[in-house]
């Protein structure tokens, strides 16, 4: 009998727009449309959730690409003076397309998967612009492109043509990050903000599963993390083919959307020999202080999947080195194999980079062409495309095949 974990909200799903004397941003008639009242608890099935053992990889350890990537391709994303981009942030691949959000200039691209620019969303204050994109989800089925920005969810082709604007007040609560389901969407609240109270009681819960108006069909996931502590804005989602998995910052399982009501834990990571202390969560300043004088991990969600493997990351400030240790997971076998440095030794497979999406049985990662550029002053290289990498370009993307491990 599955051992299923239904988290008690005795209270809290009725109720009105906020607290003592604030004055709520939504109008009542958008409270209403939330049916508060009708909330379903998300059902959580932790019965044959996985630990991955993981104390083996928390020291430096250096792994040659020969040892785990069977090939690679590059793609050098087309530089032109539209599409200039500094960082990859966010990389969503589809049927023929990059989305890409950067992480400098805020700007959203549109790439070919030849790595042709298509184009910029427009940016601006205008009607169809976005403004300081924060996510991005696609609707595969509709072949649509959606983005969270500072002035609502904007709707666009594939192409990058805009079709409509769901404007902040449209959408009856605060989030952080989004994904598309079939229901409608999957939301994670950033923290306990005083602008969601209007949501009373849900306003302690990360995780809202609404249809496609916003109203909301169900609720889960308390905070795990002292409010003291906004580090970062990483509690992570990922999407490929029909899979939504989801995790928090600081936390140790990553989840799985079965459906609108109901969640699976897929893993456990346990790396208890040098996961940082929770007290040395209490707030920002602490962490930062205790994570750098201290040999010590801690995950903030990574996790991205593609047909034969999982890749999950532990970070590591101690010294500021700001190391990330890499673990790939095969999922016919189970084995791990991973690292914090990777040495270059096969020309099958000339450059390595963390996966920020999966596509079929690929990675998808990204690196600079200024850190291109300076490693191969380091060593030689017979591939062409990286020769002729000027400093100044856009990111390559790395596109790659992990080799099968054949033992349990």
């Amino acid at each position: 009998m599955k051992k299923i974990l239904i988290i008690a909200l005795t209270g809290l799903l009725t109720g009105c727009a906020g607290r003592g004397n604030e004055r709520p941003r939504f109008s009542q008639e958008q409270i209403i449309h939330l049916g508060l009242d009708s909330v379903k608890l998300l059902n959580i099935d932790r019965e044959n959730s996985v630990v991955l053992d993981l104390n083996g990889f928390l020291s430096d350890k250096m792994i040659k690409t020969s040892e785990f990537i069977d090939y690679s391709t590059l793609i050098p994303l087309e530089t032109t003076d539209e599409s200039l981009i500094s960082e990859i942030e966010k990389l969503i691949c589809t049927e023929n397309r990059f989305f890409i959000i950067d992480m400098n200039y805020r700007n959203v691209f549109i790439f070919s998967h030849e790595g042709k620019f298509i184009c910029k969303l427009p940016t601006g204050g205008g009607p169809e612009d976005i403004l300081n994109p924060y996510d991005i989800a696609v609707d595969e089925r509709k072949q649509i492109l959606i983005v969270e920005h500072r002035t609502g969810l904007s709707f666009f082709d594939f192409n990058g043509k805009f079709i409509k604007k769901e404007k902040p007040f449209h959408i009856p609560f605060y989030f952080n990050k989004f994904r598309v389901i079939p229901e409608g969407y999957l939301f994670i609240l950033a923290n306990r903000r005083t602008d969601n109270t209007h949501l009373n009681k849900l306003s302690d819960l990360q995780v809202l599963i609404t249809d496609s108006t916003f109203r909301i069909i169900a609720a889960g996931f308390p905070y795990h993390y002292p409010d003291a502590n906004n580090y970062g804005n990483y509690d992570y989602t990922n999407s490929f083919e029909n899979n939504v998995h989801f995790a928090f910052k600081f936390s140790d399982k990553v989840y799985k959307l079965e459906n609108a009501y109901s969640v699976k834990e897929c893993y456990q990571l346990d790396f208890h020999k040098k996961r940082i202390p929770e007290q040395y969560l209490e707030n920002t300043d602490i962490f930062w202080k205790e994570a750098r004088q201290n040999d010590c991990y801690y995950y903030m969600g990574d996790y991205v999947e593609c047909e034969t493997h999982e890749y999950f990351a532990l970070k590591n400030n101690f010294n500021r080195k700001g190391f990330k240790t890499f673990i790939f997971r095969d999922k016919s076998t189970g084995n791990l194999i991973g690292g914090n440095q990777v040495f270059v030794d096969s020309d099958t497979a000339p450059l390595f980079a963390p996966p920020l999406a999966g596509w079929k049985d690929e990675f998808i990662g990204a690196i600079s062409a200024f850190a291109i550029h300076n490693s191969l002053t380091e060593r030689k290289t017979n591939n062409e495309i990286l020769k002729n990498i000027d400093e100044d370009a856009n990111p390559v993307l790395v596109k790659y095949k992990l080799k099968r491990s054949t033992e349990k």
